[in-house]
């Protein structure tokens, strides 16, 4: 169809300028350093569960104010006899955990899985910070927000790196192995966590969000929206808010990406833009694959690009 791919061309070509702020490497350094070296001291129960072939650990580790973040670890029954590889499964904004089954198609490819309640959203997971600027009616998107290290997404972003970290130290994980993947909030967390952990083996991320963040605030996408009230109710702090999500913008990030990633993209999703995401994905130059749906909304390629996530996993990690 000509009109799509006059429309992909576009696309592909966008080259959107950096908004990096001279402190930007420093500022990461600073918070990955704090990711790896405070205790994560994690705990867990084994839970019983219907499908008896996988172990199913209830688990909580510390984020860096010391909340407990509440998350699943899951082994295959090949864990018993040797390490495995392993997702980091990232939800998507409102969203939690989920359940284990799941993610039963990844455990019977012989894989674990990390997953995670984000702070504050759908899970068991709560927050021991307080912020310095409230909600104001608004979404937890707008709690810190005139600061980078006091913003709601400093604590989200650095509970899920932490997430990373608990896979890696996890003894029957390979921890050579480690995929991240996620879908739109878990999208974006999926591209940072490959950009800022350099062990990571590879990324799948969908529709993700936490792109070109200056358009998608001005254009009041998706979660956005609540930042653009914001700024409509204090116009004066325009510059501190720009400046905050510059250092969680992942057209800042993915140039650091160096493992093979695979991202989908709705043409038609009006909550992370396609343009949005190509801005971002146009940066990377590890290997990559982007997957277009002409028609997809939020959904993205929805189950067809589930079974293309399985395929991308078993060539990369699995080697076959």
């Amino acid at each position: 169809m000509d009109l799509i791919d006059g429309q992909l061309r576009g696309l592909e070509a966008l080259d959107v300028p950096q908004t990096k702020r001279p402190d930007f490497d420093e500022f990461w350094a600073e918070a990955m350093a704090a990711v790896n070296e405070r205790p994560l001291e994690a705990e867990w129960d084994v839970v019983q569960h219907p499908i008896r072939s996988m172990e199913v650990r209830d688990t909580t580790y510390r984020g860096l104010d010391g909340t407990a973040v509440h998350g699943w670890v899951l082994l295959p029954a090949e864990a018993r006899q040797r390490p495995v590889p392993a997702v980091v499964c990232y939800h998507g904004a409102s969203g939690s955990r989920g359940f284990p089954a799941d993610f039963a198609a990844w455990l019977a490819m012989g894989a674990a899985v990390v997953t995670h309640d984000v702070r504050m959203q759908g899970g068991m997971t709560g927050s021991n910070t307080g912020f310095p600027c409230g909600a104001g009616g608004l979404s937890w998107a707008t709690l810190g927000l005139l600061d980078k290290r006091t913003w709601y997404y400093y604590y989200a972003w650095t509970d899920a790196l932490r997430a990373f970290r608990l896979a890696a130290e996890t003894p029957e994980i390979d921890s050579a192995r480690i995929a991240v993947n996620g879908g739109s909030q878990g999208g974006a967390l999926s591209l940072a966590a490959a950009a800022l952990q350099p062990s990571a083996a590879l990324c799948m991320a969908d529709v993700p969000s936490s792109c070109w963040l200056e358009k998608r605030l001005f254009d009041r996408a998706g979660g956005y929206g609540d930042i653009a009230e914001f700024l409509r109710r204090h116009p004066d702090t325009l510059d501190q808010v720009c400046t905050t999500l510059s250092y969680y913008d992942n057209i800042n990030l993915t140039d650091r990406i160096r493992c093979p990633v695979l991202v989908s993209v709705g043409l038609k999703d009006p909550v992370c833009p396609a343009e949005n995401v190509y801005a971002a994905y146009n940066k990377i130059g590890a290997p990559k694959e982007i997957a277009p749906y002409p028609f997809g909304e939020h959904d993205g390629g929805g189950g067809v690009h589930s079974e293309r996530k399985l395929a991308f996993f078993r060539r990369h990690i699995l080697g076959d």
